[in-house]
């Protein structure tokens, strides 16, 4: 709207300048009334730049408390910022034409519930060493099967636990472990994993304890003898049977008493003695 009206002039006009003024003011009320509807719009310049937009579209930002930033967002900032998403954080969303404010949440419940599907024309499977597929590639319908290659295995949790403690003990070659066991005569080996078991194979019977017996020398460690102590006199506590002596504190004897040599080696007394009374002996060693 472009407004014209005619003013008095100062110091002139002496005899209409009312009738001027009057016919100014009264264009300034007609286009005043006239515009009620909008229709005849005011030109602004702001600082040499005319403001186009109507009164409608300047009140839709009456009561808004956007800022400037906020704006810049909205206008396709490319600047961003991290943050972790959570349930009740909002997002602008254009709801069949209308902006909204949508919660996380909303959207994650309607991407849970979609399901969608489609066509591949084959489908494969790498995998790492010690792994094997069959059945690929599936370009039809099929199932991609995984199995260990010769020689791999999957350890337990409780056989890895194992393994790692083993490990931590260092070298293995150096602990002195038992690597081998080698039967002998009358004794047989067997494992099972790391149990080793050894077992006689020899018989001991009566027979064979007195043939081995019947062949032991006079004195020999397993044999007995009637023997009498050297010294004159025993205590009660190292005459009784079960005690041991030195064959050096011994000598054979008889019936009559007539003694002999001393021995060597160690004997257990089979029976009671006191003083110089003679009794039956076994050579432990």
């Amino acid at each position: 709207m472009v407004l014209s009206i005619t003013k008095p002039t100062v110091g002139g006009s002496l005899n209409s300048w009312g009738t001027e003024l009057n016919t100014a003011l009264d264009t300034i009320v007609t286009e005043v009334n006239s515009n009620a509807d909008g229709t005849n719009q005011v030109v602004v310049n702001i600082g040499g730049t005319t403001v186009t937009s109507t009164g409608a579209e300047l009140n839709i930002l009456d009561g808004a408390t956007v800022t400037t930033a906020e704006l810049n967002v909205l206008d396709g900032d490319t600047a961003a910022s991290s943050t972790t998403v959570a349930a009740a954080d909002r997002v602008v969303f254009n709801d069949n034409g209308t902006m909204k404010q949508v919660a996380m949440s909303d959207i994650a419940t309607y991407i849970g519930g979609v399901s969608s599907s489609g066509t591949v024309t084959s489908v494969d499977m790498s995998v790492p060493t010690g792994l094997t597929v069959s059945g690929n590639p599936v370009t039809t319908s099929g199932t991609l099967a995984v199995s260990l290659q010769s020689g791999y295995s999957i350890p337990t949790t409780s056989s890895q636990g194992q393994w790692n403690t083993a490990y931590s003990w260092g070298d293995h070659s150096n602990g002195g472990y038992l690597t081998s066991v080698a039967a002998g005569t009358g004794i047989s080996v067997s494992t099972s994993g790391s149990t080793v078991t050894v077992s006689s194979t020899s018989t001991v019977d009566t027979s064979s304890v007195l043939s081995s017996t019947a062949g032991a020398s006079v004195g020999s460690v397993g044999t007995y003898a009637m023997l009498e102590p050297t010294s004159t006199l025993y205590a009660s506590s190292t005459g009784l049977p079960g005690t041991t002596h030195a064959g050096s504190s011994l000598r054979y004897s008889d019936t009559n008493g007539t003694n002999g040599s001393t021995l060597s080696g160690t004997w257990r007394l089979m029976g009671n003695v006191n003083s110089l009374h003679r009794s039956v002996y076994l050579r432990i060693s």
